[in-house]
């Protein structure tokens, strides 16, 4: 089974895991809380219509919206930028919302976690993304960062595991946030 089933059968199942958005993001907003310094940024995304609203962890925080930030996709290329929350923003031509081209840049030492969309994780901590590698490129280059499986509440026993997959340190769930064991991905 190639990464292609999974996304196709990922789809399909995810959406029948029902998931307490307002309990997440709770989850998430402690979390932030509790493990990232003050002084370092939080990689949040902007969710499409099938992923958890992150907006409200933002909104929960108790540190200032500065703290946070979003990816920006480039008209050509694989190389994510990372932008402030709160930044001007446009609309990209898949239809999500995204920061304008010539918005501030935060570089790759100040981010201390990311929070990552994935179709679906493993227990492993690997991630199934939609399939062009734009989150890889970005996570590989911040390996000091946390990197946060937004799950959804749908997990996979394993995934398909590719040598530029980017294995993620903590697995978020409604309930709670749990570290990955650091053990050698499968190949």
């Amino acid at each position: 089974m190639d990464k292609a089933w999974w996304r196709r059968r990922a789809r399909v199942r995810r959406s029948a895991v029902p998931v307490d958005h307002e309990a997440f993001c709770r989850t998430l907003a402690r979390f932030v809380e509790s493990v990232v310094d003050r002084e370092t940024r939080v990689v949040v995304y902007l969710a499409m219509g099938d992923e958890v609203d992150l907006g409200p962890v933002v909104a929960a925080s108790h540190a200032p919206t500065a703290r946070f930030a979003v990816t920006r996709t480039p008209a050509e290329g694989f190389e994510l930028t990372v932008h402030p929350w709160g930044c001007e923003m446009e609309e990209h031509p898949y239809g999500y919302a995204q920061p304008v081209a010539h918005a501030p840049r935060i570089e790759m030492g100040e981010i201390g976690a990311f929070l990552v969309p994935g179709l679906a994780f493993d227990r492993h901590g690997t991630r199934l993304g939609r399939g062009k590698g734009y989150y890889d490129r970005l996570l590989a280059r911040a390996p000091h960062a946390l990197k946060v499986a937004i799950t959804g509440d749908y997990l996979v026993d394993q995934l398909p595991f590719d040598d530029y997959d980017v294995v993620m340190t903590h697995l978020a769930f409604s309930t709670g946030v749990v570290s990955v064991p650091m053990a050698t991905p499968r190949r």
